[in-house]
């Protein structure tokens, strides 16, 4: 979708990749709102395998991506350099590589969406690999399906719950198990060029086996393929590494042996080249030996459910010139320890901050409170184009009391109560809707779909009025403390404080754009300081969320589906 160009950026003195779309998607609200949220999202992802973004926007009537230019060629280029097929060995070695940078996504909360090798870019240099199209992917994997010659490059690889209108992160599961099949076969893992030939084979057929299509192909790799494409989510690999790890071992197993289990057979469903624009040129040169990769330690940066990550300054891009030429980046990764240490944080009035990890300076706690000149002067609540469950009548704009300082108010679930202090005097825009949210009964009886517990800290996401626990009440507003408490251009909004065990935060797609989702904090949690600080919970309040995160998440994660479902019965003011 679109073209990419080798740019020159004025501001930054470096050539860049330039993905320039189509005008008309500029003129499509929906799709540029979910452009740029997701597009910063994936800005704020720290690994090796995800090609850096340098900044997006608008120029000239045309929504464009600056990002880092990679000398290399897409995945299929390499195949086809390689006889037409790549080795068992080389093959794990690029499903290690897209799985490293899938595990980053998944723990930003972030789904591709479209993983195919169109996607995937394979460096001429050590043939070091990236995934591409953050951002991107959702608009292009979501409207191909409706146009008239829909791009089998997407839909091959399609898993079949997408063709249903639903996913998560074990879509892209499935779709990198279709690549592992690609790779190793040099075929796409179910022959038609149609898209009701495609459609009927992902809902239907069972999973090829690689050994059976290619000479050559332990047998062992047919097990990982069919339970990597299981029709049930619930029966694949639940993660992108749990998939690479497979593929591993399958190297080692006997010739006629197999790496786990093929997932049972699920019961039928109802019955159901090169992409232009795609501005890779190959490079001259025959690729070598593919190193193998040690995933990367996780980014420090955690998203509540879609928190949002940091916004990057846009750069003058100027001199395009049309044809792309990657440069190759043989950078390292610099990524912390899986151990990572944790400032002990010092308790705010009404938080109760839980035993964090050994002491360490590195990570600060929040920035003291101190009022700006306009806090509560002009809060907006501004509509939004998302489609709404449950619409809200926004509150009246205009100028908030910061009186009382504190709000009480009960969360009433079906585990218990959870006591909550509004902070009124540090962000009364956002208590001022979520009070009036409250009022007009938005909360009862929806769900808190996401349960995070890992090492950057533990919350409970509430607030979503659709059945999944997303969605909102149809407006936004501004960030308030600890925002606030910077510039706008200061690069410490960039870098994570400590928010402590005990607090509420509103939980967003990116800066400003605060709706009704909210996330509890019941271990100290690592975040980029913009998001807005709601109010606190009582030690009775911090109970129940301890008993919530102690019934685990669906799928022994690290972020997901609480095991035991939560659900909202009622919110009232105290």
């Amino acid at each position: 979708m679109g073209r990419v160009y080798r740019a020159y950026d004025s501001t930054t003195d470096r050539v860049v990749a330039l993905k320039v779309l189509p005008p008309h998607l500029a003129e499509d609200q929906d799709f540029q709102q979910r452009f740029r949220r997701e597009a910063r999202i994936a800005a704020g992802l720290n690994d090796p395998h995800v090609v850096p973004i340098h900044g997006y926007g608008e120029l000239d009537g045309r929504l464009y991506v600056d990002m880092r230019l990679i000398e290399g060629r897409h995945l299929s280029q390499y195949i086809t350099e390689n006889g037409g097929r790549l080795s068992p060995e080389q093959t794990v070695a690029v499903i290690e590589q897209v799985a490293a940078a899938l595990d980053s996504a998944k723990q930003a909360g972030l789904i591709h969406r479209d993983i195919k090798p169109m996607n995937i870019l394979v460096t001429t240099a050590h043939n070091f690999v990236y995934l591409i199209d953050f951002g991107l992917a959702r608009a292009e994997a979501d409207t191909q399906l409706t146009q008239t010659g829909a791009t089998m490059g997407t839909v091959a690889y399609m898993a079949p719950e997408r063709f249903k209108g639903t996913t998560d992160h074990r879509a892209d599961v499935y779709s990198l198990a279709c690549v592992l099949h690609e790779c190793l076969t040099g075929k796409r893992p179910f022959a038609g060029e149609s898209l009701e030939e495609q459609l009927n084979a992902h809902l239907n057929a069972p999973p090829p086996r690689p050994s059976a299509t290619a000479p050559g192909v332990p047998e062992s790799f047919d097990a990982v393929v069919a339970r990597g494409m299981a029709k049930d989510f619930e029966q694949r690999y639940q993660t992108a590494m749990e998939l690479a790890a497979a593929a591993r071992a399958a190297l080692a197993a006997p010739a006629t042996g197999a790496i786990g289990t093929a997932p049972p057979a699920s019961p039928p469903g109802p019955p159901g080249a090169s992409a232009p624009g795609s501005g890779v040129l190959p490079p001259g040169g025959k690729p070598g030996v593919p190193q193998q990769h040690q995933r990367p330690a996780p980014s420090r940066r955690l998203l509540l459910g879609i928190v949002g990550a940091s916004t990057l300054a846009l750069g003058a891009v100027a001199a395009l010139v049309i044809a792309l030429v990657l440069q190759s980046h043989g950078s390292s990764s610099s990524a912390a320890s899986d151990t990572q240490t944790r400032f002990r944080v010092p308790g705010r009035p009404g938080s109760n901050p839980g035993t964090s990890g050994p002491a360490s300076a590195t990570v600060p706690a929040l920035p003291a409170f101190a009022p700006p000149p306009d806090l509560g002067a002009n809060c907006q609540y501004r509509s939004v184009p998302d489609p709404v469950s449950r619409p809200a009548t926004p509150p009246p704009s205009g100028k908030m009391s910061t009186t009382p300082p504190q709000i009480g108010a009960v969360i009433s679930t079906n585990f218990g109560d959870i006591g909550i202090q509004l902070a009124n005097s540090e962000s009364p825009c956002a208590v001022n809707s979520f009070i009036s949210l409250t009022k007009q009964q938005f909360f009862d009886n929806t769900q808190c779909a996401r349960l995070i517990n890992s090492p950057d800290g533990g919350s409970l996401l509430c607030g979503g009025p659709d059945v999944d626990g997303s969605g909102g009440p149809g407006y936004e507003f501004a960030d308030e403390y600890p925002a606030d408490q910077y510039k706008p251009d200061d690069p410490a909004l960039r870098a994570t404080v400590v928010y402590p065990r005990g607090t509420i935060v509103m939980a967003t797609e990116g800066p400003n754009t605060n709706g009704s989702q909210f996330a509890l904090i019941y271990h100290d949690s690592e975040m980029e300081p913009q998001s807005t600080v709601l109010g606190t919970i009582d030690l009775a309040g911090l109970t129940t969320l301890d008993k919530i995160a102690r019934a685990g998440i669906a799928g022994d994660r690290q972020s997901g589906a609480p095991t035991n479902p939560v659900k909202i019965t009622s919110v009232r003011l105290s």
